[in-house]
């Protein structure tokens, strides 16, 4: 069985005109607080207005009863000359040659507001608390606001974003002659606990690989996965897939593979290591000690949270598959036989299940299947015995230089004691023979139990 486990760590490198967005929002950040401060206090001297209008009336009433008090006997200079008046009072008010009169008023009023501030404050605090709350929500603006527009720099990384680079990877692959790769829901699954399982140790790349296919396929024979971790966030997917082929061939390599044809995928968050500065590596390998490594080639990298693409690639999805038992290639003497033991705990639900026998040899030979019980018995036989045995077996094939044959094999036997294929030579004529061929089980797995919170 071929697990073969590959990372992608290059891809926490940030795109140069992204970077440049998000670090004029960084440098531009007071002057965006600065203009929210400018509104608020906006905002804050009409509230005033608002709260002192009927103020601001009682002054203006005590000012003119004072005025026209002032120049009664003299109404028609008044009258005549406001506007010069009005000019002249505000220049005497600069001058501070203001009658000792408007000075005492000024000073009421001034006691009048004072006092009504004070009120205000103890018995309407809502007013205080709503110029608070307004200060606290523009702060809050500000944050949300500069990660907004970072955000809508970048692509969303989604199940729309997944399947269109997966239609651009299977347009590679048809021109290389490897078949699609097709979706398939129960990989999702693994995904999931394979990314729940990588975050808890991100200083090992693929951490956990090994224990996790062992719990969950461990008794799927023949059985190919391969992992691919991505972080591709920042790219449409014809840039990440170009990006790919320069930067990181291994991975590219491995999503072109023909040895698998299904895929599922998570997308999750969660902490990993990018490189900060320039470094020649541009991809990891599994089991590595990812900050080990790059240190060992004179490289900066920093934990940090980012989106995590994680695809599992499998040879096998749903349906009937087919597994090797032996691949034959033997030289056997007249009056000796080989044997293959069968036995498989295979996941299916069928009560039977089918070998296939591809045997051909130059000169014939003899083809049994036995339970245990039945092959011991067929050692004990003597030479002449054996000549003329064709039972008791559970399949006799009978004597031939090819055999294609299919026989049904009880999955209970196969997992409890199983079989044991015999190609003898022990004939009255035999002659030296070379025995070539396949045997192989075809039977439908049920889907592997992964349920993304088993983890």
């Amino acid at each position: 069985m071929w697990n073969r486990i590959i990372i992608n760590s290059y891809l926490n490198h940030k795109d140069n005109i992204l970077s440049a967005i998000i670090i004029d929002l960084v440098d531009n950040k007071y002057l965006i607080k600065e203009n929210y401060l400018q509104i608020i206090a906006g905002n804050f001297k009409i509230l005033i207005s608002k709260m002192f209008l009927n103020i601001k009336k009682i002054i203006r009433s005590l000012i003119i009863v004072y005025t026209r008090h002032r120049h009664h006997r003299n109404h028609n200079r008044f009258h005549r000359h406001k506007h010069w008046y009005d000019d002249d009072y505000y220049y005497n008010n600069v001058s501070g040659s203001k009658p000792k009169r408007s000075r005492i008023i000024k000073i009421i009023a001034r006691i009048i507001i004072i006092s009504l501030i004070i009120l205000i404050v103890i018995y309407n605090p809502s007013y205080i608390k709503q110029i608070l709350k307004t200060l606290q929500t523009s702060i809050n603006n500000i944050s949300t606001t500069i990660q907004s527009a970072i955000l809508s720099t970048q692509p969303t990384i989604n199940s729309t974003w997944v399947f269109q680079f997966f239609n651009i990877v299977n347009q590679y692959r048809q021109s290389t002659g490897a078949p699609p790769l097709q979706y398939c829901p129960w990989l999702d699954n693994y995904a999931h606990i394979r990314f729940e399982t990588m975050i808890q140790n991100p200083e090992i790349s693929h951490y956990g690989f090994d224990q996790d296919f062992n719990e969950y396929f461990s008794q799927y024979q023949d059985l190919l996965v391969s992992e691919e971790v991505l972080y591709p966030d920042g790219y449409t997917p014809d840039e990440y897939v170009q990006d790919m082929q320069s930067e990181a061939p291994i991975h590219w390599e491995g999503l072109l593979d023909s040895n698998y044809t299904y895929y599922g995928y998570y997308i999750g968050y969660g902490p990993t290591y990018a490189i900060i500065g320039s470094c020649p590596v541009t991809e990891i390998v599994g089991s590595v000690n990812v900050p080990q490594y790059f240190q060992s080639y004179g490289c900066s990298v920093e934990l940090e949270n980012s989106t995590w693409l994680v695809i599992e690639l499998s040879n096998w999805c749903s349906g009937p598959t087919t597994i090797t038992v032996s691949t034959i290639n033997e030289d056997l003497s007249p009056q000796y036989y080989i044997y293959l033991p069968i036995q498989y705990n295979l996941p299916t639900n069928e009560e039977y299940v089918k070998l296939v026998v591809n045997i051909t040899s130059t000169s014939p030979v003899e083809l049994f299947l036995f339970t245990p019980d039945q092959f011991t018995y067929f050692e004990s036989l003597y030479q002449q015995e054996a000549w003329s045995f064709t039972g008791p077996a559970y399949y006799y094939g009978g004597i031939s230089t090819t055999f294609n044959t299919e026989i049904t094999l009880n999955t209970y036997q196969l997992a409890n004691g199983g079989y044991y294929l015999v190609i003898s030579n022990v004939l009255p004529d035999a002659q030296y023979t070379y025995v070539n061929g396949n045997i192989t089980i075809v039977y439908t797995p049920t889907t592997p139990n992964i349920l993304s919170n088993n983890k």
